[in-house]
């Protein structure tokens, strides 16, 4: 860390918090959004932990204001994963700063959580959960679900839903076809790129009808992989990262959870679903909300629309990778990586015999006892 970030660490904490004094810093190296630090304050004798975190720039004041309002809404619910935001002096939940970090005058925004305990065990990429941790991880994200879904949240998310934003992913490939560089990630993009723009088509095809309009719509996690969980043991004892929350179908939720839990990183697997440990991931959530108060499991309507949401799911990711890509200084075989995982995952979507088998498994869910 340099000079300067450790002098803002401690200009920040004495002028904005009563958390007592900074006395430990480390920065973490993981995550590619924003800038994140645990910290170590002494009061009173007392020394804790927290989270501090730094948001990327451009993010809006109205989508911290979204995600503070979960994080606040779930612990007055009693839901005891997640850590609480720390309130400033004057009784906010973030610090508001005119910085000029790239030259250029922009508000920057900085936010301190309670640390969470526990072990991270996964990343986003490759992660190789137990049975017993899917099916937790189900039962987190199914409760989380059922504790969000009656909050009015303050504030906004811009990004649009899955819906209105495949048509958007299907603008920027064009973009990027017409304007590729050199780099074996662009070679690989120009080599599949009738391929994406097929996944892309089909995708919006099958969503883009009446039906799918109507599917429940709710504040979502939009973020839910292991690497944003926390455990003791088998256990989940952390949930965290709701700054990609927004509202959307529930049944994305899902599938994206399935799509970062499930999609092999595996070399010869690259992109191979896991079939078997999709359905307990699915059974697990439709049991924990079965015949409980709430939301109910998915519904016919949101089990038919499971497997298409799992690929809009994949192209969701897959947009992240090329706009990362695309808008920044990055590294195209680390990129490389990425792009190469979702193309095969697209892969495997269009292979009509996979399909037959993700669908047997939806059909097998649908026919289950449940909501109607």
């Amino acid at each position: 860390m340099s000079a300067q970030q450790v002098s803002l660490l401690y200009e920040i904490i004495s002028n904005h918090y009563q958390i007592g004094a900074l006395t430990n810093y480390e920065q973490l190296l993981l995550g590619y959004v924003n800038i994140s630090y645990i910290i170590e304050t002494m009061s009173a004798g007392e020394r804790k932990k927290y989270f501090f975190r730094r948001y990327k720039e451009g993010i809006k004041e109205e989508e911290i204001q979204f995600e503070h309002s979960i994080i606040r809404h779930l612990t007055e619910k009693g839901f005891e994963l997640v850590a609480e935001v720390i309130p400033t002096r004057d009784g906010r939940t973030y610090v508001k700063r005119l910085e000029d970090p790239g030259g250029k005058k922009a508000e920057i925004f900085y936010a301190i959580f309670d640390f969470l305990p526990g072990v991270d065990k996964y990343t986003w990429e490759n992660p190789k959960c137990t049975d017993q941790e899917i099916a937790n991880a189900a039962t987190v994200l199914a409760q989380f679900h059922n504790a969000v879904s009656d909050l009015d949240p303050a504030g906004k998310r811009y990004e649009p839903g899955i819906l209105e934003l495949l048509p958007d992913i299907a603008n920027y490939v064009d973009h990027c076809s017409r304007n590729l560089g050199s780099t074996i990630f662009d070679s690989y993009f120009q080599e599949h790129l009738s391929l994406i723009q097929d996944s892309l088509a089909t995708t919006q095809d099958a969503l883009g009808t009446q039906e799918s309009s109507l599917l429940h719509r709710q504040i979502i996690h939009s973020d839910y992989h292991p690497g944003n969980l926390k455990f003791r043991g088998f256990k989940i004892i952390g949930l965290f990262d709701f700054d990609w929350s927004k509202v959307d179908f529930r049944c994305f939720d899902i599938a994206l959870a399935i799509t970062y839990f499930f999609s092999s990183w595996n070399d010869q697997k690259d992109g191979e679903l896991h079939l078997e440990k999709t359905g307990l991931f699915i059974d697990a959530y439709q049991n924990t909300l079965r015949n409980k108060p709430g939301i109910g499991p998915l519904s016919e309507k949101e089990l038919a629309c499971l497997p298409y949401m799992i690929s809009a799911s994949n192209l969701y990711a897959f947009n992240w990778t090329i706009r990362e890509f695309y808008g920044g200084n990055v590294n195209p075989e680390e990129y490389l990586i990425y792009l190469r995982h979702g193309v095969n995952f697209m892969k495997w979507l269009a292979n009509e015999d996979n399909w037959r088998k993700l669908e047997k498994i939806r059909n097998y869910h649908r026919l289950s006892p449940g909501r109607p």
